[in-house]
């Protein structure tokens, strides 16, 4: 005859395994990708830095578009890797958005490391900044 303790032992012991096997089945599935959901992943990272007078706002595969911040800025010019530039020259007013234009020579699909430079239309001071997309939206 089983003592009580041994009982309760034995109890814990069968669920014990059970949830173990749970858990790592979950584990298992989450590695593979199972919950992750289409298009969750963000479109940048690292986008623009806060303080800059640039803001993230969309891209597709020959296209980006910012928000300009506090400051006027004119002469944005998107830079790949390989060299390539493709500009917009403004001026663009603070709130507003624009738009670069990059048809055939920056490709904007996958994961695309790019800096864009622009100059505040008031200190003519020209900054850079660094931002990797990815995908196309």
């Amino acid at each position: 005859m089983l003592k009580k303790g041994q009982t309760a032992m034995e109890y814990l012991m069968t669920y014990g395994w059970a949830i173990l096997v749970v858990i790592i089945v979950v584990a298992a599935l989450y590695a593979m990708g199972i919950f992750k959901l289409p298009g969750g992943g963000p479109p940048c990272s690292p986008c623009f830095p806060a303080g800059s007078d640039i803001a993230y706002m969309d891209h597709s595969a020959d296209t980006l578009v910012v928000r300009v911040g506090a400051r006027s800025i004119s002469n944005i010019v998107v830079h790949d890797p390989a060299g390539s530039t493709c500009t917009e020259a403004g001026p663009f007013d603070p709130g507003s958005t624009a738009t670069i234009s990059c048809p055939g020579v920056i490709d904007l699909t996958g994961d695309a490391s790019i800096y864009v430079e622009y100059t505040v239309v008031d200190t003519g001071v020209t900054h850079n900044v660094t931002a990797t997309l990815h995908g196309a939206a």
